[in-house]
């Protein structure tokens, strides 16, 4: 539908179904459905959707004022997105561009408002600026409720990241908060005509199942996803390392273990003729060989190749062991772990790749 600060606007096809179904809900509430209330209804609808633009477009203005690309600003089905260049994201970015949505709709509701204060404006226009008014009051306060997927839920993981540090720590309480917000919407639907000795209305129901169909698989998604990402982020080399010391090619299966038992390791890295890793055996398996023939027995006959290469810093956690796992994995079944120049453990593939699921 053209472009907004060099995004593109994209209007889904479901949108227009939306449109459809709100206007005749608008026209309908009023009793008889007339080509006047349809008319109307779809007026209210348009207005609506405008509104939803405008929320999206302010994340799009404040993503820019943070020097990020905005790709497209898309109008769906159940409202909208914006999506922006989201490297290298700070709390500062994610809660600012979240909230501006919603303020976005309590500016809009507060000049309708206004409009309203000033003018005598009455009929059809006074129905649709009122109207433009409360619905934008309502988009703010839905949007800013704590919980993923709406704004207030980045916002509130904004905070707890600004807080703790950690992104996916952030994420996962507003994801919590999405929960609760999904499962209190069903609640309040229910109970509150209850509580007041009616019945909840057929209609209400409806959009309670389906709010809650949107805002409960949104927010497991991200409570899954960053549960995950929380239990890699405490995983690295040297937690997963087994104690290693590195010996030169020319000692005795004799001088490895003693050199092994006095660092107190399980594992001896060979060390080739230019100081590289190049083979590696666990110490048990180097005492399989009869004690009286260590001392004239080469490292040969009980160390497996370690191809060149294969080696990790003690400090790597996820965000190197991942990418390091898919390019090695099938070439070599350890890793050789240095801290700088010193090598320090033998890592397994296997138990990165337990630790990581």
């Amino acid at each position: 539908m053209g472009r907004v600060l060099g995004a593109q606007v994209i209007v889904q096809p479901s949108t227009l179904v939306m449109l459809a179904l709100l206007s005749f809900l608008f026209a309908s509430a009023s009793g008889a459905t007339t080509a006047r209330t349809l008319s109307i209804g779809a007026l209210l609808a348009v207005a609506l959707m405008g509104s939803v633009l405008l929320h999206e477009i302010a994340h799009a203005i404040a993503a820019r004022s943070f020097g990020r690309q905005v790709k497209e600003i898309v109008l769906t089905l159940w409202g909208g997105h914006t999506s922006f260049e989201s490297s290298e994201m700070t709390p500062t970015v994610n809660g600012v561009t979240a909230a501006a949505g919603p303020v976005m709709n309590l500016a809009i509701a507060g000049l309708a408002s206004t409009t309203m204060a000033v003018t005598d404006l009455g009929g059809v226009g006074g129905a649709v600026v009122s109207y433009v008014a409360w619905a934008n009051l309502l988009l703010a306060a839905f949007n800013l409720l704590p919980g993923i997927p709406m704004d207030g839920g980045r916002v509130l993981e904004s905070i707890v990241w600004a807080i703790t540090g950690s992104q996916h720590r952030g994420t996962v309480v507003a994801a919590w908060g999405g929960r609760v917000v999904a499962v209190g919407v069903v609640v309040y639907s229910i109970a509150s005509p209850l509580l007041r000795g009616g019945r909840p209305s057929l209609t209400s129901v409806v959009i309670a199942v389906v709010v809650f169909s949107i805002l409960w698989p949104a927010a497991s998604a991200a409570l899954a996803f960053s549960s995950t990402m929380l239990r890699r982020d405490g995983v690295n080399a040297a937690g997963l390392m087994r104690v290693a010391v590195a010996v030169p090619y020319t000692v005795s299966v004799h001088e490895a273990l003693a050199a092994a038992a006095g660092a107190g390791a399980e594992e001896v890295v060979v060390l080739g003729a230019d100081d590289a890793p190049a083979g590696r055996f666990p110490t048990d398996q180097a005492q399989a060989v009869p004690e009286q023939a260590r001392p004239t027995t080469s490292l040969q006959s009980v160390t497996t190749p370690v191809p060149r290469g294969a080696e990790i810093p003690a400090g790597a956690a996820s965000d190197v062991l991942i990418p390091a796992l898919r390019e090695w994995w099938g070439k070599t079944d350890v890793w050789v772990v240095r801290d700088r120049e010193t090598v320090v453990g033998i890592v397994r593939l296997v138990d990165v790749l337990a630790a990581l699921k």
